[in-house]
């Protein structure tokens, strides 16, 4: 019965985070060296756009937050975003999609989900740098600059 028990504490914690990049034709995101992030006014975790900097300054990708409603003319490569938080004694991150668009038209996607809102997975409260850095990773296809 003890073995049982084990199996089934591994299955809850295991298999509950989900990552899906779907990339277009011809995206190389290797030759992106700046980013417009369109701000997101719904998304209201603390620090969600400062993270995103964050992540993307590791591959020396420079990225700056727009207002909503502003298009900057100068950037070819621009990204918008949604995230959602949780609350399970503390909120936590548990959706984000990142979606690229190159000269406006669709380039990359990246989504994180926590399947179940992360059920019994003590991995669901890790931070939101750690999260935002899985979504760039698979976005940017390679590891970051050290």
């Amino acid at each position: 019965m003890k073995k049982i028990l084990i199996g089934v504490a591994i299955l809850a914690l295991a298999g509950c985070t989900s990552i899906q990049v779907n990339n277009s034709n011809g995206f190389q995101p290797q030759t992106v060296k700046q980013i417009c992030i369109t701000k997101n006014p719904k998304v209201i975790i603390d620090g969600f756009e400062n993270s995103i900097v964050r992540s993307f300054a590791r591959y020396n990708v420079k990225a700056e937050i727009y207002p909503e409603n502003s298009k900057p003319l100068f950037c070819e490569t621009t990204m918008q975003y949604t995230a959602l938080r949780t609350w399970d004694f503390v909120p936590y991150l548990s959706y984000a999609r990142f979606t690229i668009l190159k000269d406006g038209q669709f380039a990359s996607e990246a989504e994180f989900k926590l399947k179940g809102n992360g059920g019994l997975a003590l991995n669901k409260w890790r931070s939101v740098d750690t999260k935002v850095d899985e979504l760039v990773d698979q976005l940017m296809g390679r590891t970051p600059i050290k």
